[in-house]
């Protein structure tokens, strides 16, 4: 009888904790989901005070940085980099093992 009794209240436990972690959980879900609609909410009002800048030039309609605020530079030729280039002093392919023979 003692046993049946101990069974029982091990399952009650087990039960109000399985109860308890599912509050939590959905409760974490709730405020989740209410921080997400807010933030959403805030980018919508952000983007609809955003003034929008009207370009008359054709060049600024084929432009997609430009509708973004961002201008290209003036030095149109690309920037090197002195780590990416090859040694001119290099004699040897370097993309093979030298311990194995050449095929």
């Amino acid at each position: 009888m003692r046993a049946h009794r101990e069974e029982l209240q091990r399952v009650q436990i087990g039960l109000v904790g399985l109860a308890a972690v599912l509050l939590i959980v959905t409760l974490a879900n709730l405020v989740v989901q209410k921080v997400r609609t807010e933030a959403i909410d805030a980018t919508a009002a952000a983007e609809a005070i955003k003034p929008v800048q009207v370009s008359n030039s054709p060049a600024a309609d084929n432009e997609p940085l430009a509708d973004l605020g961002v201008t290209p530079t003036a030095d149109t030729a690309a920037p090197s980099v002195p780590d990416l280039e090859p040694d001119p002093r290099l004699r040897e392919r370097m993309d093979r093992d030298p311990n194995q023979p050449a095929n």
